[in-house]
């Protein structure tokens, strides 16, 4: 076991091909279909204020079809339609409708939940509280689906401090200068790393900024995990999601003509918080004015692996590195005292404790995900409870394959690792696909 133990810990820097192979039944399903998101932005049209939409559909909420196109990159067709209705009083006061295509030249692409179609539309209304109703439509099925958003659109302009609904944001650095685009999943914030958010506020720009971060539990009550004073990184008069409505291939944000309004940005200590519910308090302050936010928002690990998603299922797969005494302690108990336990063992093994990000427990569930993909079989759909699968997730995809097909016997595959001087060899003696490892 000790080998085993110190094979993986040595592998587990190297990198691992993302699964490519996307079955429509596996032991764990990951990722969400879509997600909606409606913001106020700082209005670019004098007198009216501006609600922008970003909608991010994965490709398996699409049917995907046989493309008429020849071109070999296009062999899958799918299709979205988005329809965006803002409505205050139950009337419709405008709407967009706006039409995306997906193409791709494999099959198994067209189950996948990480890629998506990325969709925007922009309104522009006067102040007040709306309905923002976004429905999405396969284009080949009748499959559909309503989120509905509740929007309050303050006054930007004037010398009133008024602050709007927090957009988070990715940042990225590039010469010396910031890039910004919308994060683009619901309304979460990004995990594992300090969050950005950009904050509509009127003209108003010298305010006090306090932050507060709870923990939002149903069961339990909020905790407090962040309060402080945060000023912004970044005041801009001119920053706007790019002018397109319809199929976009990105969330940027663009420097525009001056705008109705200023958008703040703020850098949050955020990186060592978990995926899950929290509640973002936001209070801007100068002299005698003051406006307040309070919203609902969570953490997401937008790559987290598939089998990271259930914690019975993932400690099931950790038995490739467990003790049999420690594998039934780490079983024991109601769900949360599992995740307890499963925690605390990969938390001492975090090489990055300033960050919820645990580099090797990524790695490790990384080829679990490979290894449930590639390795299953007739007889185990679960392909990382196979021979092949336990020596992938162990030691990482092989240096060397050799796979012999024999006429009148086994088929045979032998992985080699040079640099760790280990060799194994499968057999397959049914030739139906279950390799078994072969231990002279």
């Amino acid at each position: 076991m000790c080998i085993v133990l110190l094979a993986f810990f040595v592998l587990a820097g190297s990198s691992v091909a993302e699964a490519q192979r996307r079955e429509r039944h596996m032991p764990v399903r990951g990722g969400e279909l879509a997600f909606f998101e409606a913001v106020q932005f700082p209005s670019d049209s004098a007198g009216v204020s501006r609600i922008d939409v970003f909608v991010r559909v994965a490709y398996d909420f699409m049917i995907f079809e046989r493309s008429e196109k020849p071109h070999p990159d296009s062999l899958f067709a799918g299709g979205i339609e988005l329809s965006t209705h803002v409505r205050q009083q139950e009337h419709t006061i405008v709407a967009e409708h706006a039409k995306a295509s997906a193409f791709t030249d494999r099959y198994e692409a067209t189950g996948m939940r990480d890629r998506y179609v990325l969709l925007h539309q922009q309104f522009h209304v006067p102040e007040g509280t709306y309905e923002v109703l976004m429905t999405i439509s396969d284009a080949h099925s009748s499959r559909q689906q309503t989120e509905r958003r509740i929007l309050g659109v303050i006054p930007l302009r004037g010398d009133s401090l008024r602050i709007g609904r927090p957009i988070p944001l990715l940042r990225e650095a590039s010469g010396g200068e910031s890039r910004y685009s919308v994060y683009g999943y619901g309304g979460s914030l990004v995990f594992a790393t300090p969050v950005h958010v950009g904050i509509p506020v009127s003209t108003n720009t010298d305010a006090s900024w306090h932050v507060r971060f709870l923990r939002w539990d149903e069961k339990e009550a909020r905790d407090t995990l962040f309060a402080g004073t945060v000023q912004p990184t970044e005041v801009s008069r001119s920053l706007l999601p790019d002018h397109v409505n319809g199929y976009v291939d990105g969330f940027r944000l663009t420097q525009v003509r001056e705008t109705e309004g200023t958008m703040a940005i703020l850098e949050l200590p955020f990186a060592r918080f978990d995926v899950g519910g929290y509640i973002l308090e936001v209070v801007a302050s100068q002299g005698n004015q003051r406006d307040s936010i309070s919203f609902p928002t969570r953490i997401y690990w937008r790559n987290m692996p598939r089998s990271l998603r259930n914690i019975e299922f993932a400690i099931d797969a950790m038995r490739y590195i467990l003790t049999r005494e420690e594998y039934q302690e780490m079983k024991r108990g109601d769900e949360a005292e599992m995740q307890q336990r499963f925690r605390a063992y990969w938390a001492a093994k975090d090489a990055t404790p300033e960050t919820m990000y645990n580099e090797m427990m990524t790695e490790y569930f990384r080829r679990v995900d490979e290894a449930i993909d590639t390795f299953r079989t007739l007889y185990e759909r679960n392909g990382a409870m196979t021979d092949r699968g336990k020596v992938y997730i162990l030691f990482g995809p092989p240096e060397e394959t050799q796979r012999m097909l024999n006429s009148d016997g086994p088929a045979e595959e032998t992985w080699y690792y040079p640099s760790l001087n280990k060799t194994f060899r499968f057999i397959d003696r049914e030739r139906s696909g279950d390799f078994k490892l072969y231990e002279e």
